[in-house]
């Protein structure tokens, strides 16, 4: 014989709690002073309330009791313009099957007090200019391809430590105020049209054999 099906009335026994209400303070941590119908309660945010309420807001407050009382939703914002999504503890954002795209019709901004770490198989960054100040920078790739119509470098110290370097460019200026040295074991200029060394004074030295050879030699 089935047994009857008790009244929801009989197996509640005790009155829930649900209002509506304006927050009028913020207190430490997750909890809040909300205002209903001149009723001040001092409740904590639920853990799925992810919007952070604020002075003015309109929200909703739930609990079995009105011991256990919590503000569940923020039902209506005092500035809808400026929203503060707010966590304890660690985060973790993922998607099982698909992507996660963030947009922003104005700017988007990361910051941590920490360190902020970037991991992916590839990585494109796309703008129409771009700033980076980075006090001390170590970058280690495999290969870098740079593609630029102008580059300018100001610095104070350049160091390179390189097994090859080439170089093909259509003319190039270098201009040193002080002084240049060149310590090669082999040391070879060729100038298709003309060759020309020039200073205040000229020193050609060989340890073994200076040669000069041409159709024709002018000296003086």
């Amino acid at each position: 014989m089935a047994t009857p099906a008790a009244s929801p009335r009989s197996q509640l026994r005790y009155d829930p709690v649900q209002l509506l209400g304006t927050v009028v303070e913020k207190g430490p941590d997750r909890g809040c002073l909300v205002r209903c119908d001149g009723k001040d309660w001092k409740v904590e945010r639920a853990a799925s309330c992810l919007l952070a309420p604020q002075v003015g807001d309109e929200v909703l407050l739930s609990g079995p009791v009105p011991d256990r009382v919590y503000l569940i939703a923020v039902v209506r914002q005092a500035d809808p313009d400026a929203a503060r999504l707010e966590l304890d503890g660690d985060i973790h954002l993922a998607s099982l099957k698909g992507g996660i795209s963030v947009h922003s019709a104005q700017g988007l901004e990361l910051g941590c007090a920490q360190g902020l770490s970037l991991s992916s198989e590839s990585m494109g960054l796309r703008a129409q200019r771009g700033m980076f100040t980075i006090d001390e920078l170590n970058y280690l790739g495999r290969q870098a391809h740079v593609a630029v119509a102008r580059t300018s470098w100001v610095g104070s110290l350049c160091e390179l430590a390189i097994d090859r370097i080439t170089q093909v460019a259509h003319s190039v200026l270098r201009m040193v105020r002080d002084t240049e040295q060149l310590r090669a074991g082999r040391l070879d200029y060729e100038a298709e049209q003309t060759a020309r060394l020039h200073g205040g004074h000229a020193l050609v030295t060989a340890r073994h054999l200076v040669k000069v050879d041409a159709d024709q030699i002018h000296m003086g």
